[in-house]
């Protein structure tokens, strides 16, 4: 059932692997995939200098050159920058501007304040400018005007999909020539959502007081909005956002504890969880008649404050980086202790409980919409630049209209119904054939069928629990939690899955791979909202799948550990001590294996993980991460003159480390090496041939650990699933197919009585005990929830 390609790799970068013999040269294998992707770059980049990027002429109206308006100030007065349109249509003889709001180039505030001008000046069917003969035929415009317009009042979510689709073209091509449009370009501010929202009003304190202290947002009936829904059974009727940007940042004081107090903010924005909790605490008086519909404060007691470094080269970023750990640790309470972590994909900065870790991310993006048009959950695309606050329009659409935890603050999920209609074509097995991609998918691809299957499963996987005596420890690999202070059972989203839940997708484990695995775990919030069990959140589904029964090293960058009031730093260390160890026993462990020698004793500095008490220290050459991978020695020396040549390109070497160290002594086998990632190669997109020689040592990280356990031709297919896997895509060629196959993708299991149940009936202890190493070789099931393709 499931594919050793990823279904979601480039379509070159499929074709190759799966036109390669069965046991193809591993070094030659990850070679040719680096050269193809680096080859579709190249394409992409040549694409992006020859697309258009102008805002364009919409019935001969000239965007670029409207009177008193620059490209650059364009979205900044909406209401104004509509009637300046209006202006020029006028003067160029167009009587009805209706189509002009549907140019999906234009900013979104501004497209808003057109269509509410328009339809203020005209109430009625009858008193709307009638719609003249010319022909609207370009593909930026909407395809029917009429039903665009009549579609104003709930937004068009199909029309800030392909204004989004313009976004990111100028995003791409603000690297490669020079573009008259800054990154605020189409984004939306605090005071552009009364605009944007229809219905959207003030709050006051009373109904004397004329200062507000809050903005209302008022959501249509759930049941008036088409498409298929889920995770809404917390959806209130109104969202309420703060009043005013002053209002915001006293928030976002109040919620970080001023640890941010003296940042010099230039190049640096706060985008994601503690944002939206930002905006969505208005300070309400706790006897206002509407405080028991506002989100308070505390639903964002443990959320990060995510920073990133945008428009900077690495040394001035590092520096920021510095400037950022100086600025936190000043802000601490006295005798506050502090730790600097660092990985390959992050900087963290940590005190005690519950005073909020700084996470700096280590990619060198351009603009802070750049790391907005990244986000996937609308709800969070909103940035903080230490003056304003910046929102894609999807994630002002999702205040009016990540997953678990949005679901508890009242967001949902909606799948649009231009999705739902286009599943309706693919009712067959042959129409479903050509986009299987070689995955075995159910043929019944109604949303809500599958939907009641995986619910139907929730439920007995529930009761196969209950009947072996679970109650309040949650089951947990190698040993349970300890009993949860709760008078229902307690049950965890990993309790659904097992490590056999894995596929070749980029989102390997987790429970999104598919929309039927993804109901099941639905299911499971549903029966907590229900009030029959209670979920512990401490304790994901993402914890237990990783890459079947064999998996030893993580692939995530962090260990396991408690953000609570048992939470010190001398216990962090020695989880991150313990953590490093581990990776230093699996590569002892290997070379041990594939020398049949005896021990190795010689010292492996491993670090996937280190730590510094000083900012300092932890970006000093000492504290550099160091991953043991086993290479080919003809792609160890391939992949260095990648890295090497383009480090000289994109940023002078002042040291010889900054590149892969040489083989730890080892003959007459792949060699052992360190792959160091110093301040340089830590950061990613410095280099896009970096990047993809970075995901190709990934690859081989996870292809060969235990694979002195398993058959060659195993580690060999788990390298092309990983090469596959990883591999960086610039866009989906297909999003429709890669739907298709989402939806009917199936989960591991079919059956109900996991290997949990059965661990926990052997012992008879209803909670205790962990799985065996033998867990998740039970064999290919033979159930089905329907019929099979």
């Amino acid at each position: 059932d499931r594919p050793v390609i990823s279904t979601a790799a480039p379509l070159d970068l499929r074709s190759l692997l799966l036109a390669l013999p069965r046991n193809p040269d591993a070094s030659k294998l990850a070679e040719q995939c680096i050269v193809s992707q680096l080859k579709s770059w190249v394409t992409t980049l040549e694409e992006t200098r020859d697309a258009d990027t102008s805002l364009g002429k919409p019935l001969g109206v000239d965007l670029e050159k409207l009177e008193g308006i620059s490209v650059s100030a364009l979205g900044n007065s909406p209401a104004s920058d509509a009637a300046a349109i209006v202006k020029a249509a006028a003067a160029g003889g167009v009587t009805d501007t209706k189509a002009l709001w549907t140019w999906e180039r234009l900013p979104y505030a501004v497209r808003c304040a057109g269509f509410s001008a328009l339809k203020a000046g005209s109430t009625t069917e009858d008193e709307r400018p009638k719609k003249k003969t010319r022909a609207v035929n370009d593909e930026q415009f909407a395809a029917d005007v009429d039903e665009w317009y009549r579609a104003t009042d709930r937004i068009a979510d199909e029309r800030i999909l392909r204004n989004e689709t313009y976004l990111r073209l100028l995003s791409r091509a603000s690297k490669v020539k020079t573009t008259s449009t800054p990154w605020t370009f189409g984004l939306l501010r605090l005071q552009d959502v009364s605009t944007v929202v229809s219905g959207a009003v003030d709050v006051n304190a009373t109904a004397r007081t004329g200062s507000p202290i809050a903005l209302k947002i008022p959501r249509a009936p759930l049941q008036s909005v088409p498409g298929f829904h889920v995770l809404d059974g917390k959806r209130t009727d109104a969202v309420y956002l703060q009043p005013s940007i002053e209002a915001f940042r006293a928030r976002w004081t109040s919620l970080t504890g001023n640890l941010l107090d003296g940042l010099e903010w230039s190049n640096v924005c706060v985008a994601g969880g503690l944002v939206l909790g930002s905006l969505l605490t208005p300070d309400i008086p706790a006897k206002h008649p509407e405080v028991a519909k506002v989100n308070k404060p505390e639903e964002w007691k443990s959320s990060d404050i995510d920073l990133y470094i945008y428009g900077l080269d690495i040394d001035t970023a590092n520096r920021k980086v510095k400037h950022i750990a100086d600025t936190y640790k000043k802000n601490l309470p006295a005798g506050a202790p502090f730790l600097s972590v660092r990985n390959s994909q992050t900087i963290t900065l940590y005190s005690a409980y519950p005073v909020r870790r700084v996470q700096i991310v280590l990619k060198l993006v351009s603009s802070p919409r750049e790391v907005l048009l990244n986000f996937d959950l609308d709800i969070v695309a909103a940035a903080f630049d230490g003056k304003d606050v910046w929102m894609l329009p999807r994630c002002v659409r999702a205040l009016e209209s990540i997953v678990f935890k949005y679901a508890n603050k009242g967001f949902g999920i909606r799948i649009l119904p231009s999705y739902i209609a286009a599943l309706s074509t693919y009712n067959t097995k042959e129409k479903i054939a050509p986009h299987t991609r070689g995955e075995r998918l159910y043929l019944d691809l109604d949303l809500k069928h599958r939907a009641d299957d995986a619910r139907r499963w929730t439920r007995e996987c529930i009761n196969e629990y209950l009947e072996v005596g679970h109650t309040r420890s949650p089951f947990h690999w190698p040993k349970p939690y300890p009993p949860v202070k709760s008078k229902k059972p307690v049950f965890s989203h990993a309790m659904l899955e097992s490590y056999a839940q894995v596929t070749s997708e980029p989102l390997g484990r987790s429970c999104l791979t598919g929309f039927t695995l993804f109901m099941r775990h639905v299911a499971l919030w549903e029966e907590e909202l229900a009030g029959r069990i209670t979920i512990f959140e401490d304790l994901w589904a993402t914890d237990t799948y990783g890459e079947g029964p064999l998996q030893e090293i993580s692939y995530d960058d962090s260990p396991p550990y408690a953000w609570n009031e048992s939470f010190t730093i001398e216990e962090f260390k020695r989880a991150l001590d313990a953590f490093n160890q581990k990776e230093i026993d699996h590569t002892r462990e290997r070379i041990d294996w594939q020398e049949s020698r005896g021990r190795f004793d010689k010292p492996i500095p491993a670090r996937r993980i280190t730590y510094a008490d000083t900012i300092d220290e932890l970006l000093s050459p000492e504290k550099d991460i160091q991953i043991p991978v086993f290479l080919p020695q003809h792609f160890l020396d391939f992949a260095n003159k990648l890295i090497l040549e383009a480090l000289r390109q994109a940023h002078p070497l002042s040291k010889e480390r900054s590149d892969l160290e040489g083989p730890l002594n080892i003959e007459g086998c792949d060699p052992a090496v360190l792959w160091r990632l110093d301040c340089v190669l830590n950061w990613q997109m410095l280099d896009r041939t970096i990047d993809e020689v970075r995901e190709a040592l990934w690859a081989f990280h996870r292809a060969y650990e235990r694979s002195n356990k398993v058959d060659p031709d195993h580690s060999i297919n788990t390298l092309k699933t990983n090469l596959s896997r990883r591999a960086i895509r610039t866009s989906t060629e297909d999003e429709m197919d890669a739907f298709v196959r989402w939806v009917g993708r199936k989960p591991y299991h079919s059956e109900t009585k996991l290997n949990a149940v059965w661990q926990m009936e052997e012992m008879g202890d209803g909670g205790d005990g962990g799985f065996s190493e033998d867990d998740g070789e039970e064999g290919e099931s033979d159930g089905s929830e329907g019929e099979e393709w």
